[in-house]
């Protein structure tokens, strides 16, 4: 009997999923492998399912927000993978004047300028620091 062999796995920088090179378009598989997607103690990302380890090239960030939308006066947003959630606690970080905030690990959530664009709607400068503001929760805008 012949072993099938697992396809290679990429996340592009704007957050599209890629096997085999081809672009993967099919919304609920890509959900069910972002949702299983892993990092181990090395950086790396792989796909755990079934008992199974398939490894995932990812070329910036694993995660993309594709926009942002306001729900009970807070953002939620909107990643590529089809997934709607809070945005998370703690900091928006600037790499080379790009968005990253953290899901699960540090800068793994790549903001589109639309959905970063959005946020700066609630900009605030305090004491020389910026912050996203809705209602009493904050996000320091860090470099």
């Amino acid at each position: 009997m012949d072993h099938l062999r697992a396809p290679e796995l990429f996340i592009a920088q704007d957050g599209r999923w890629y096997a085999d090179g081809v672009l993967m378009t099919k919304k609920e598989i890509v959900q069910l492998f972002a949702s299983h997607l892993k990092k181990d103690e090395h950086n790396n990302y792989h796909i755990h399912w079934q008992n199974h380890l398939y490894p995932v090239e990812v070329e910036d960030a694993p995660f993309f927000v594709q926009s942002v939308i306001h729900e009970n006066g807070q953002p939620t947003i909107l990643l590529y993978d089809g997934r709607k959630l809070p945005l998370p606690e703690g900091k928006i970080i600037m790499k080379n004047s790009i968005p990253y905030t953290s899901l699960f690990w540090l800068c793994d959530t790549k903001l589109s300028r639309p959905s970063y664009s959005e946020l700066c709607k609630n900009l605030i400068e305090r004491d020389g620091r910026y912050f996203i503001k809705y209602g009493d929760n904050e996000w320091l805008v860090e470099e």
